[in-house]
């Protein structure tokens, strides 16, 4: 997100703390209610104009040549497209928190898809958000990533959707992310359900370290980023306001992850939320190894 130049930095010294924490893991399946398709392209997102409230499903494919994620957010009564850009401009945890932040797909490498499904409970006017940057540090949303769909009351009488059953729950706190103890991520299909237990607005974005690499390796490249990244983007679940759910559909490769929270904090200075010690390393294990 704007999260950019300062969160590179700050986020190094939450990476260099975590070095000592402890590696998780886990295993999985999915499944979803009624679905909506959306591409990201360099810079836009093809979407519906129009969908209806309750529990959707997005699936999100990254048909550009640049990674990509997308961001909801639904705009109060009041509000503009052009007004909370303006507030975002000027701080971007202050106009994060004045909207409700309702999920979305974690960053997606070029030709790769990911599904989340989240709970649209309210009509209105909601955006779909690119905040990750170009090479010259410009979030792809300045250089046109926003897109604007009206969510609509659904007829009462309306089939509900299924939602998802998840195979392992997350949840996010101000600042940190609590798992389930003893828990083994294994490879493979599955879905996590994330809950925002807040107070303040939280994401989960996965990261798999790039093979060979260490979380050395990735602290040592966020103070001087030459070359290639020590990580790569896996996708995950985008920010939701506090009591807010999400259910995000993984494939997950065996190896070394971390899931990080990279939302400014408004009461701690705009601080990267994992730079406040928001980051978690974790481990995917082969099948064969859960025994």
């Amino acid at each position: 997100m704007t999260k950019t130049h300062a969160f590179r930095r700050l986020l190094t010294l939450a990476l260099i703390a975590a070095l000592a924490a402890p590696a998780l893991a886990h295993q999985g399946h999915s499944h979803g209610g009624s679905s909506v398709q959306v591409q990201s392209q360099d810079y836009t997102f093809v979407t519906p104009t129009s969908v209806p409230t309750g529990w959707t499903t997005f699936e999100l494919k990254n048909t550009g040549k640049e990674p990509h994620h997308m961001q909801l957010v639904r705009l109060p009564a009041g509000m503009t497209q052009e007004g909370f850009l303006a507030k975002l401009q000027e701080n971007e945890g202050t106009a994060l928190a004045s909207v409700e932040m309702t999920g979305g797909v974690g960053m997606l490498l070029p030709g790769e898809s990911q599904q989340i499904t989240v709970n649209l409970s309210e009509p209105g006017t909601y955006l779909e958000l690119c905040f990750v940057p170009d090479a010259n540090g410009v979030p792809h949303l300045a250089l046109g990533m926003v897109s604007a769909f009206q969510v609509t009351q659904a007829p009462a009488d309306a089939a509900r959707a299924e939602l998802p059953k998840a195979d392992l729950k997350v949840k996010l706190v101000d600042f940190g992310f609590e798992l389930p103890k003893g828990v083994t991520i294994t490879e493979g299909v599955q879905v996590w359900e994330v809950t925002n237990a807040g107070p303040e607005g939280h994401e989960m974005l996965v990261f798999r370290l790039a093979p060979g690499k260490t979380m050395e390796d990735v602290a040592a490249y966020l103070q001087k980023p030459e070359g290639p990244m020590p990580i790569i983007p896996a996708g995950g679940a985008q920010a939701v306001t506090n009591g807010r759910t999400s259910y995000v559909h993984l494939n997950l490769v065996p190896g070394d992850y971390l899931m990080l929270c990279g939302i400014p904090s408004p009461a701690n200075a705009g601080a990267p939320h994992a730079a406040l010690g928001m980051i978690r390393p974790f481990t995917v294990v082969e099948k064969s190894a859960q025994k």
